[in-house]
């Protein structure tokens, strides 16, 4: 068991998840995690969130959501079969 320390940082009391917990649970920076008291033990579980589109893309970089000129000629071209 490894143990941590509870530290001050604002006006938080903050704990370090080791990284090997991390790893080992699949958890990253911005994961979200319930938080619980049983048997006067404190239990973090993890939360799986669906994941929308919306949610993936949130974290991306803003320049990948420009139209480039390919983008303008696939928007501006005319159909060319059956596809409308």
């Amino acid at each position: 068991m490894t143990a941590i320390t509870v530290r001050q940082s604002g006006g938080a009391n903050i704990v370090s998840i080791p990284k090997a917990i991390v790893k080992t649970l699949g958890l990253q920076v911005g994961s979200k995690l319930d938080i619980s008291i049983k048997d006067n033990k404190i239990v973090l579980t993890p939360i799986e969130e669906e994941l929308s589109l919306e949610a993936l893309l949130a974290g991306s970089p803003k320049d990948c959501f420009k139209v480039t000129e390919e983008d303008r000629e696939w928007i501006n071209a005319k159909p060319t079969g059956k596809e409308v």
